[in-house]
């Protein structure tokens, strides 16, 4: 892997096409996970379409929640069993390409529309939550009209933009092999990166939401944190010492999203 950024920098020299579509693979095509046992607790679900997911809860409100990349539906576990304690039902779906769904490649729109599609089949949501990739994906889904009564975005980027500008980082792409790389993201997706910014989608996050965010987040910076906080007005749950995954973990943390989930014990 250390001799990878500079093969594509000298490959994006002679050959940017190829070395566009290189880093295009890379930021759609998740690596293929090793299949681990379904926690304890947790009912597989599969919707009509062939989304899966895990279930905790036989009934009472729903909340829809879904990992970031290469992330998988087990994650929310910690959250599931508390939600289920208190009388709620939280559905967790593998994303495409990832886990039991289908697919060979994603994008956060197409995150989104998974969302919305099991949203469709579940009914009514009390709230939707995203962690990392996912977190995103809420924001536009809900931007977009996805109804819930409250939201929840966990590690989210700010914004796709600086996402892709990261992986062209890492990667060493020049500029030409950089603006191709962009041009063919937006091209799959059917938008410009920037239209997926807060800044962009705030306009129309109305509900409640809480942006929980660890400072030492070495995948996601924290700055995107207080973007997201400063340009929808929503909570802001800062954490130290989590980094990008443990946050999903960490027991206090989880109290305090469920605390802000229960409008019944409001």
């Amino acid at each position: 892997m250390r001799m990878l950024p500079p093969l594509i920098r000298t490959l994006g020299l002679v050959a940017p096409a190829v070395a566009a579509d290189f880093a295009r693979r890379v930021a759609t095509r998740p690596s293929p996970a090793r299949r681990r046992p379904e926690p304890a607790g947790a009912e597989p679900v599969t919707f009509r379409f062939g989304l899966a997911g895990l279930r905790w809860g036989a009934g009472g409100p729903t909340v829809l929640a879904l990992h970031g990349w290469e992330g998988r539906a087990a994650q929310f576990r910690g959250l599931g069993e508390r939600l289920a304690a208190r009388g709620y039902r939280l559905v967790a779906l593998d994303a495409p390409a990832h886990g039991r769904s289908p697919g060979r490649e994603a994008d956060p729109v197409v995150f989104a529309d998974a969302l919305r599609e099991a949203a469709a089949e579940l009914g009514p949501l009390h709230a939707v939550v995203g962690h990392s990739m996912g977190g995103a994906s809420v924001l536009y889904a809900v931007s977009q009209g996805l109804r819930s009564e409250r939201s929840v975005a966990i590690a989210a980027p700010a914004g796709v933009g600086g996402v892709l500008a990261r992986i062209a980082g890492r990667l060493g792409l020049g500029e030409t092999a950089r603006r191709r790389f962009f041009a063919a993201m937006s091209q799959r997706s059917g938008m410009p990166p920037e239209a997926l910014d807060i800044d962009r989608l705030a306009g129309g996050i109305g509900q409640p939401l809480l942006v929980v965010h660890d400072h030492e987040d070495a995948v996601i910076p924290f700055a995107d944190a207080e973007r997201i906080a400063g340009a929808t007005r929503a909570r802001l749950l800062a954490t130290r010492g989590l980094g990008h995954r443990n946050v999903l973990r960490d027991p206090a943390v989880l109290d305090q999203i469920v605390d802000f989930l229960d409008a019944r014990a409001a």
